[in-house]
């Protein structure tokens, strides 16, 4: 018999819980979060969100920051699945726009496979907007 299950997605986002500074980007993964606990039939099984904070000293950070990124740079998203990474970027402008997108698929229950596909399409066609929301503190 083949092993049907589809592969299981894990949405990371990385942000520090205590800068002032990037309020609004908190308003969208907590938009994000609550988006994913819609029921999306099977599709809702194999999504997870994990939220980092790390540390706020970048010497700490090092040891606590998630994996698959080219710094320890906050903030930070990834989206992997079965451990494959589908994306990931550390673009403080992009990452705004990816959970906007994100809470809108979320919402009308797009499958895990179309999330994939569109979150891709997304990034690529993506162009910065002329005042792009980006965290002021040190980085």
């Amino acid at each position: 018999m083949i092993d049907s299950k589809q592969p299981d997605y894990l949405l990371t986002i990385v942000q520090h819980t205590y800068c002032a500074d990037c309020m609004w980007v908190k308003g969208k993964i907590t938009d994000v979060y609550h988006a994913s606990g819609i029921v999306r039939g099977e599709d809702s099984k194999y999504w997870r969100v994990q939220i980092v904070s790390p540390p706020w000293d970048r010497a700490a950070r090092v040891g606590d920051f998630p994996s698959r990124f080219e710094t320890i740079d906050v903030p930070a998203l990834k989206l992997e699945a079965d451990n494959r990474l589908i994306i990931a970027t550390q673009n403080p402008a992009l990452i705004p726009d990816l959970l906007v997108q994100l809470k809108w698929m979320l919402i009308n229950r797009r499958s895990n496979a179309d999330i994939e596909r569109d979150i891709l399409t997304f990034a690529k066609d993506w162009r910065p907007q002329p005042t792009p929301e980006a965290c002021v503190a040190g980085r």
